[in-house]
């Protein structure tokens, strides 16, 4: 069986998409029909998620022609294939999807090379609170991050807060806050900061490691236009 195309391994959509077609071309045996591989050949050709599905999905009906009626594939059963592939790619989009962590900016409580699952819609409905991880893909690569590049950061401040520094504590509203999330050493806890006030629709956004993240403190508040989603747990790997 030839090898699977190196485009296939892009997302975890079109590895699916590629193997039901595989399945369905060649079952248990080595080779299918020339039209079944003709669109396997050209499988690798494709170009993001939509594609490799809409050509996955001829590619079934191609299969379904070259089969012989009594063992052929139901158009019933194709069609569910096509839509858990299609419903599968909306929620990644849209609803739910995994994201990567590629910097030490959150640690401890995200370490490099962390997964975590993203939250896309819910936020919307009940709202940013504080405390809450969230992921904003800044435009303008503020603070030295790369351009666009998605960053984790915990909300400190929502609209209206007043956001200061006392002796590298973070106040809020007048109140010291308990930030059991930082790391044990002092100089990776120390937070040191220009008093601001949170304008409307904006956050203020701090990595819970002070040392090395880039953040309000050196950007000003956040528009949470950038937010792309919120945290809602590690799902890999799997900590205590």
């Amino acid at each position: 069986m030839s090898a699977t195309p190196p485009l296939v391994r892009e997302s975890a959509v079109r590895r699916l998409a590629y193997r039901v077609l595989v399945t369905a071309v060649r079952g248990r045996r080595e080779r299918g029909g020339d039209w079944g591989e003709a669109v396997l050949a050209e499988f690798g050709e494709t170009r993001g998620d939509w594609e490799a599905v809409r050509w996955a999905a001829g590619g079934l009906r191609a299969v379904w022609r070259e089969l012989p009626r009594p063992i052929g594939i139901t158009y019933r059963a194709i069609g569910l294939v096509v839509v858990s592939v299609v419903a599968g790619l909306l929620i990644n989009q849209f609803v739910l999807t995994v994201g990567y962590v590629p910097s030490g900016s959150m640690e401890p409580t995200q370490q490099i090379g962390d997964r975590y699952l993203l939250d896309k819609v819910s936020y919307r409905l009940t709202g940013i609170h504080r405390g809450d991880l969230v992921v904003i893909v800044d435009p303008v690569g503020g603070g030295g991050d790369v351009p666009a590049n998605p960053r984790v950061k915990r909300v400190i401040g929502l609209p209206g807060d007043t956001i200061e520094c006392r002796d590298g504590q973070v106040w809020r509203n007048g109140k010291q806050l308990e930030e059991p999330y930082l790391a044990n050493g002092v100089d990776d806890t120390r937070t040191d900061c220009t008093t601001v006030k949170v304008p409307s629709n904006e956050l203020y956004l701090l990595g819970d490691h002070r040392l090395v993240s880039q953040d309000s403190r050196q950007s000003g508040p956040f528009s949470e236009a950038l937010v792309q989603g919120r945290v809602l747990t590690r799902v890999w790997p799997f900590r205590r």
